[in-house]
């Protein structure tokens, strides 16, 4: 019975683990995906910067657009298109 257990808890601690690895997507990758609607694979991310007060800053080309996007854990994520 003990093995069983065990062998039950190491599966789920590798599923858990195994999944993470495959579905590794980043913050900027996530904020860009929630303003703007552009698909992981679709986006590509320049000049991802990490504040030592929290905020996060990056720039974006989807779709033929380009964005400047933030993020701030404790208050919100927004993408603002550059225009050229």
């Amino acid at each position: 019975m003990k093995t069983i257990g065990k062998s039950l808890m190491l599966s789920a601690i590798l599923s858990f683990g195994l999944s993470g690895c495959l579905n590794q997507i980043t913050i900027p990758e996530q904020m860009t995906n929630y303003n703007v609607g552009c698909e992981k694979k679709d986006m590509k991310i320049t000049n991802d910067v990490l504040e030592l007060n929290g905020e996060r800053h990056w720039n974006v080309e989807c779709g033929g657009k380009k964005y400047y996007c933030d993020y701030l854990e404790e208050s919100s994520s927004n993408c603002y298109e550059i225009h050229e």
